[in-house]
């Protein structure tokens, strides 16, 4: 009985679960419905949420079966296409998110083809937004070079070349360290050196600068030939003939006005293209008045002017006859002369040009220069040039000198005597020149060399007179300007005027260079006052009261005296460009 009571409480509890069981997995799909609408939020949350966690990522689900897409493409949403047969009924619709912040991304240079979007009916789904231009993972961008850029410095001639970029940096020249992109015009010629505004011509309604063109102002320290002088002031004769034997010359019988002479030079003009292939420019130099003297006596010492005297030919006084050392006395206490000397020498030399320019050739490349060796751009410019030149040479030497004699008992007698000896060369002609210029990074030389030929037109005015007691009027003549060779006189002769200018400059910014060169002028066929003065004197000549002295007298005579000139130096200078 108790086995029987066992076995039917165990077949209820197995049904009783069974039952339970059914209960629960027929009630369950309900529940769960129920549930899922109760927890499933609206659209508008789902699209909230969906634009707080979006992020852009590129499509690599097919990167194994199909090709990858254009560099162009990126896709901002990761999805699957739908294929044709799935119902229209069937597919979901997806809300494309909106970024809320995008990152501006340049476009390649190359250009490409915009995708074509989807038409609307071909299907319900948003597509995903394509970005054109933006490199890929991985993808290299450079920036388009432009050739003939014109915004920066003009020293970057040829740096386009391929491999001339210099690893060095700024510090040590390389061509990183400097602007590049000038390097050549649109003709392809370099700009070296040249600063090149790309801007049009300006219409010009006032007054205005022309579009390109340049200035340079330089401070000039030269060295000329020095002049010769004769002996013009001495202690005696300069001879062993007493009395006063063997003086010894104070001043003169040497080159003077050979030392450093201040000045400045002035260039500037503009180009007629923006290639700046012809341009038109003028110049001026100048170095100031050089000056030197002698000034003597009123003391104990002796002091004369050395003159050699000739004793004319009675029969023909224009005949040279006995010539011998003599002296005029200005200061001689042991023979009661009291008097004083002085000797003004100057020199002065100007000139200026107009010209026109035209660049010929030009050249750009690259080598490995400087400490570190590193690839370095270079470029070289080459240009002719032809115009007018005027040179000018003034000098002069002036002698003044008082003498007075005492004659006691009889009254004292005073002699002032003023002479000036006065030299002036003035060169016109054609002026031909060829100017290169090589530049390497901040730095560029520049070498030029010039030829005028014209001519030298030559003056020489020499005056002098006397005025004895300080009465007027004063008699014409003195001592070495006799009424002989008072005069001017004038002519032309041929000359030529090489110059050597070799100049080495630093670019200080786009547009302003500092520069220190040499220059050397050479000009033939010149007169100068110094070989102009003749010592031989006519005695007959020489005033000693208020009459009138002989004209038909000769000595001392006038004779052009040609020369050679030459002025060298060194010059500091700013160059600009506009």
């Amino acid at each position: 009985m108790t086995t029987v009571s066992n076995l039917l409480t165990k077949r209820f509890r197995i049904t009783l679960g069974a039952i339970i069981a059914l209960a629960v997995i027929t009630v369950s799909p309900n529940v769960q419905a129920q549930t899922n609408r109760q927890d499933r939020p609206n659209s508008g949350d789902l699209e909230n949420a969906a634009r707080a966690s979006w992020q852009p990522v590129r499509d690599l689900s097919q990167t194994t079966i199909k090709r990858r897409p254009q560099s162009t493409q990126v896709r901002l949403v990761d999805h699957q296409e739908p294929t044709l047969a799935q119902p229209a009924s069937t597919r979901t619709t997806v809300e494309r998110p909106t970024p809320t912040k995008t990152a501006s991304v340049r476009p390649m240079p190359s250009a490409r083809k915009p995708v074509s979007a989807r038409p609307a009916s071909a299907s319900i789904i948003s597509h995903p937004v394509v970005q054109e231009s933006v490199p890929l993972d991985g993808e290299i961008y450079f920036d388009p070079i432009h050739d003939g850029g014109c915004d920066a410095m003009p020293m970057g001639c040829g740096c386009g070349v391929g491999g001339c970029h210099g690893t060095c940096g700024i510090s040590m020249g390389g061509c990183d360290g400097i602007g590049c992109s000038t390097g050549n015009c649109c003709n392809g010629d370099p700009m070296c050196g040249e600063y090149r505004d790309c801007d049009t011509l300006r219409p010009c309604v006032t007054i205005c600068w022309p579009q390109d063109g340049w200035f340079s102002a330089e401070y000039l320290m030269w060295w000329q030939d020095g002049m010769d002088l004769p002996p013009l002031a001495s202690t005696g004769r300069l001879s062993d003939r007493a009395p006063l034997a063997n003086g010894t010359v104070l001043y003169g019988d040497d080159e003077v006005l050979d030392g450093r002479m201040d000045g400045y030079r002035f260039d500037f003009g503009f180009w007629f293209d923006n290639c700046h292939t012809w341009g038109i420019g003028a110049g001026f130099f100048g170095l100031d008045r050089e000056t030197e003297g002698f000034s003597g006596g009123n003391d104990n010492s002796t002091l004369v002017r050395p003159i050699i005297t000739v004793l004319p030919n009675l029969a023909d006084p224009t005949a040279l006859g006995d010539l011998e050392e003599a002296v005029a006395l200005v200061n001689d206490p042991t023979r009661d002369h009291n008097g004083s000397l002085n000797i003004d020498v100057n020199s002065e030399l100007s000139g200026w040009d107009l010209y026109v320019r035209h660049f010929t050739r030009g050249q750009s490349g690259c080598a490995c220069t400087g400490p570190c060796g590193c690839p370095t751009a270079w470029c070289t410019r080459s240009e002719h040039r032809f115009g007018f030149r005027q040179v000018e040479l003034d000098e002069g030497i002036a002698i003044n000198s008082s003498v007075l004699i005492d004659q006691t008992p009889n009254p004292a007698l005073s002699f002032v005597l003023n002479e000036s000896f006065r030299t002036r060369n003035q060169f016109n002609g054609i002026d031909v020149g060829w100017f290169h210029t090589r530049s390497i990074d901040y730095w560029n030389f520049d070498i030029g060399l010039r030829l005028a030929a014209g001519n030298t037109n030559q003056q020489v005015r020499i005056a002098g007179d006397t005025v004895v007691n300080g009465t007027a009027p004063a008699v014409s003549g003195g001592l070495l300007a006799l009424n002989s060779n008072i005069g001017t006189y004038e002519r032309d002769e041929f000359s030529i005027i090489p110059e050597l200018n070799l100049k080495l400059g630093y670019q200080l910014t786009d547009q302003l260079k500092a520069t220190f060169g040499y220059t050397f002028l050479y000009w033939s066929n010149v007169v100068r006052p110094g070989d102009q003065i003749e010592r031989i004197v006519d005695q007959d000549q020489i005033p000693n009261s208020n009459a009138p002295t002989p004209t038909d007298r000769v000595f001392p005579r006038f004779a052009f005296d040609n020369t050679d000139y030459w002025a060298q130096g060194l010059s500091f200078g700013l160059d600009y460009r506009w």
